[in-house]
């Protein structure tokens, strides 16, 4: 997010929502990544931000999200992007 200064700010983590372009890419950039995000460009973004013990965020966010598939059904998630998004995060979860 941009402030009234005109400077970049970190912006909150709904901006990091699931989801895909129609070359199935990010449509959010991750520090100018959008094919293949890594947690090496998170930990970018930690350092430009000053955020303060990333590998512990991200680590909270992994154990959060292996939950997924329980997630997706309490929420009566339909199949096709329920599915998408599990194989993704499984993928991620490799990283």
């Amino acid at each position: 997010l941009m402030n009234s200064a005109l400077k970049w700010k970190f912006a909150p983590a709904y901006d990091l929502t699931f989801s895909s372009s129609s070359r199935d890419w990010h449509s959010t950039s991750f520090a100018g990544e959008y094919q293949n995000p890594t947690q090496a460009h998170l930990l970018e973004l930690a350092a430009t931000f000053g955020i303060k013990k990333p590998m512990e965020i991200i680590n909270e966010v992994r154990t959060a999200v292996a939950n997924w598939k329980q997630y997706a059904k309490n929420s009566n998630l339909s199949y096709y992007p329920n599915t998408t998004i599990e194989i993704r995060i499984q993928e991620l979860l490799l990283l």
